[in-house]
């Protein structure tokens, strides 16, 4: 077999034009950060909870308590992916009874979010996951670690 420099001896020497060319395809790489960056801002998932519509003609006591509260990271706060069944709370709602006092809101069945979420606005206005209709979306869409390398493996 021939040596290899003698199999590319024909293209020349390194010379002005492939230094040119070399730092002009060296230089177009750079934008790739960038892309790769962009995750962290529009693929951010936001606080978020269950949405109750308008609809399910509750009072302000059981508007208010119809997210049951869990622990996340260390903070107690409203759950992001269940809510209470809304047919009950507008059925105790009608009758006049106070939850927490009337009801006790442990023995009440949960349901999956039915009508999307509303999300926090405090640090993204708005993202992939805030603008993209929840129907389009996997039930636990959240970024994942391995998506940038996912990323830099198809640059």
């Amino acid at each position: 077999m021939r040596d290899y420099d003698e199999l590319i001896s024909f293209l020349g020497e390194w010379g002005p034009f492939q230094r040119l060319i070399f730092f002009l395809l060296s230089a177009s790489i750079v934008p790739n950060g960038f892309n790769g960056m962009s995750a962290v801002f529009l693929a951010g998932a936001p606080e978020h909870r269950c949405r109750v519509p308008p609809s399910a003609n509750l009072s302000r006591e059981w508007l208010n308590a119809s997210i049951p509260r869990e622990v996340q990271g260390g903070r107690e706060g409203p759950s992001r992916c269940r809510r209470y069944r809304l047919e009950s709370l507008a059925n105790f709602s009608a009758l006049g009874l106070q939850p927490g006092r009337d009801v006790d809101l442990s023995q009440l069945e949960l349901e999956k979010c039915l009508d999307g979420w509303e999300y926090s606005r405090e640090l993204y206005l708005s993202t992939i996951v805030t603008e993209v209709p929840c129907k389009l979306l996997p039930t636990s869409f959240l970024p994942h670690p391995q998506a940038g390398t996912v990323l830099i493996c198809g640059l």
